[in-house]
């Protein structure tokens, strides 16, 4: 965060995944092993949560998207990033931000 307050407490965001990949294989076999691993991707981006220092929510929003894009072979990946209580007099509501990745 940009705040002193906000680097010292942390943060709590959500995060929404959607993901475009060739999902045929699962559908056909109906095998986990065929498709995205969300359990996977769940994993990575937490433990790199706790790796990165970022003072703004564009930069966080780049980096999981970036790594989200180096494990799996995906045709697009769009991601809400989304921080549930920003320290903003007066302020009561989340703030939130959208990235969208294409791989031609």
């Amino acid at each position: 965060g940009v705040l002193d307050e906000e680097r010292e407490l942390g943060q709590l965001f959500s995060l929404d995944v959607d993901l475009w990949t060739d999902f045929e294989k699962c559908t056909e076999h109906d095998n986990v092993k065929k498709t995205v691993d969300y359990s996977e991707l769940v994993k990575i981006v937490k433990d790199h949560s706790k790796k990165i220092y970022c003072l703004t929510i564009e930069k966080y929003s780049n980096e999981i998207i970036e790594i989200i894009n180096e494990k799996f072979e995906l045709k697009r990946v769009k991601i809400i990033l989304t921080k549930c209580s920003p320290p903003i007099t007066g302020f009561y509501g989340k703030v939130s931000i959208v990235r969208t990745l294409e791989n031609n």
